[in-house]
């Protein structure tokens, strides 16, 4: 005779607050719970998968929610003692508890901003082949296995994510501020070209040297001024090569020149005097004095 208290049993998850926050639930299974207030069911156990150590803070933690459809079975007489041994995802209220992302349907987030260089996402999942894991609040996971689509993403709620294509390439956007700190050093290597666009200030600052090496050109222009400042009392000089073009006044050690391109005669050493342009019809060739 088959023991009744071992059959599988369906129920739902009516409380998650466990007072001793091991991941227990209450659960109102069907046939043995129908007339019981939730206050008097006892806190069930959560069977977690054998990959997860669950040990000493080690392992994924216990998150399912209420109104979750679960199956278990009773370990006691009683059948007041209820072990949750997995959860199925069905419909509730006619809505799929399978997340969207998984059934492919079309990016909920695809209407959102971006920015103006960002490349095109690769979501193009194919069922059941995109792993996707996300939290009450929203965060999102995904590992997609889509056959020439292969991708993962990871998003914040706000909008914060990364997400690495099917070629390797990866896209970043923060919506908000950034702040990366290396406590050692750092270095990036770019075998391709690099592009910074910045629609407002950038700051550099640096307690050591600025090495700059160019296999070509150095090209630098300004609608405004530059201004070029040493506080180096023994070596107080600025060279410029004759190609530098200036669209308004260049600063050197707090002394103008005009910016009228520079002569052709080679590099011009501009120290603490002012001085014109040579290409200027009135002004003696030589050198500065």
């Amino acid at each position: 005779m088959t023991d009744y208290n071992r059959q599988l049993k369906f129920g739902t998850i009516v409380d998650i607050n466990d007072p001793d926050k091991l991941g227990r639930v209450k659960v109102n299974v069907y046939g043995l719970h129908d007339n019981v207030e939730t206050k008097n069911l006892g806190w069930s156990i959560v069977m977690m998968p054998g990959n997860t150590p669950a040990k000493d803070g080690v392992g994924s933690s216990v998150n399912l929610l209420v109104g979750t459809l679960v199956a278990g079975t009773c370990l006691d007489r009683g059948m007041q003692e209820f072990l949750v041994m997995g959860t199925m995802p069905t419909k509730t209220d006619g809505k799929e508890d399978n997340n969207l992302r998984v059934r492919c349907e079309a990016d909920p987030n695809a209407d959102e901003p971006t920015g103006e260089y960002q490349p095109s996402s690769g979501y193009q999942p194919v069922y059941p082949y995109n792993n996707v894991m996300e939290t009450e609040s929203g965060h999102v996971k995904e590992y997609d296995d889509t056959p020439g689509y292969e991708r993962i993403m990871e998003r914040h709620k706000s909008g914060t994510q990364y997400e690495i294509a099917a070629n390797g390439s990866k896209t970043e956007r923060v919506v908000r501020d950034n702040y990366q700190l290396v406590v050692g050093e750092d270095t990036l290597e770019v075998y391709g070209n690099v592009s910074i666009i910045v629609s407002s200030n950038a700051d550099i600052a640096v307690a050591g040297n600025i090495n700059v090496a160019a296999g070509g050109d150095i090209n630098a222009t300004a609608d405004g001024n530059i201004t070029l400042k040493t506080t180096d009392s023994v070596n107080k000089r600025v060279v410029l090569d004759a190609n530098t073009l200036v669209k308004g006044n260049l600063v050197v050690n707090q002394t103008t020149t005009t910016s009228a391109q520079n002569s052709d005669r080679g590099p011009v050493v501009l120290d603490t005097h002012t001085h014109d342009d040579f290409d200027s019809p009135t002004v003696q060739t030589g050198e500065p004095n």
